[in-house]
């Protein structure tokens, strides 16, 4: 199974939708795929517990126990995990950072060896949609490194990155205080430009999905 995670507050949005087309790259392989909307669910980020790094315990384990603990169970045997969200002053939302501390976390110990306790190789995908136009995809994506690097230690190989920029946003940009932005070029890009990034998304999905059976 494939599960991406939607980290947006809008479950039919920009950032779903490029999950779904990645997932559909998946489909075409044959592969069984999963969407998981975070927003409706219960849950907490990490509360640092350490219960997952005591000495003869049960390691790669979150001890919480909520809305998120079927969702971290299904996780633990997944062959492939896609990753999205919108960019919000410059990070993801607080669902899929919430997310991403209790998988990273439960599945690290702090020793100098065998860090990782994970213990398979299984390929990923970040997906990120922001609102700000291409030339700013660098600067966004940057403060992300660390999580993609550790990421790839965890599951033993380096995640994929796909994007779309210049987001839209409102069906009516003139009933909202946004005149920051050109609706004309917003919908332009949206008509032309989306559909290539949905396409990324799509062979995204696509590799990741054969990645698993080689």
């Amino acid at each position: 199974m494939i599960l991406a995670f939607n980290g947006s507050p809008r479950l039919n949005g920009n950032t779903a939708a490029m999950l779904q087309a990645a997932l559909d790259g998946a489909a075409s392989t044959g592969a069984e795929t999963k969407l998981i909307q975070l927003y409706p669910l219960k849950f907490k980020g990490c509360v640092s517990c350490f219960s997952c790094k005591i000495k003869g315990g049960r390691h790669g384990f979150c001890a919480m126990k909520d809305e998120l603990s079927p969702v971290l169970e299904q996780m633990a045997s997944a062959e492939a995990l896609i990753f999205g969200s919108p960019i919000y002053y410059y990070n993801v939302t607080p669902e899929l950072l919430g997310l991403l501390h209790r998988f990273m976390f439960s599945n690290m110990l702090y020793n100098k060896k065998n860090r990782w306790q994970y213990g398979r190789r299984v390929p990923s995908g970040f997906v990120y949609t922001f609102g700000l136009g291409p030339e700013m995809t660098e600067s966004i994506l940057h403060p992300f490194d660390a999580v993609h690097k550790r990421m790839g230690e965890m599951l033993d190989c380096e995640p994929e990155i796909c994007c779309a920029a210049n987001a839209w946003q409102f069906h009516d940009y003139s009933l909202y205080e946004a005149d920051a932005f050109d609706e004309a070029v917003k919908r332009r890009y949206r008509e032309e430009v989306f559909p290539l990034e949905l396409q990324k998304a799509h062979d995204m999905g696509r590799r990741l999905a054969l990645a698993v059976r080689s």
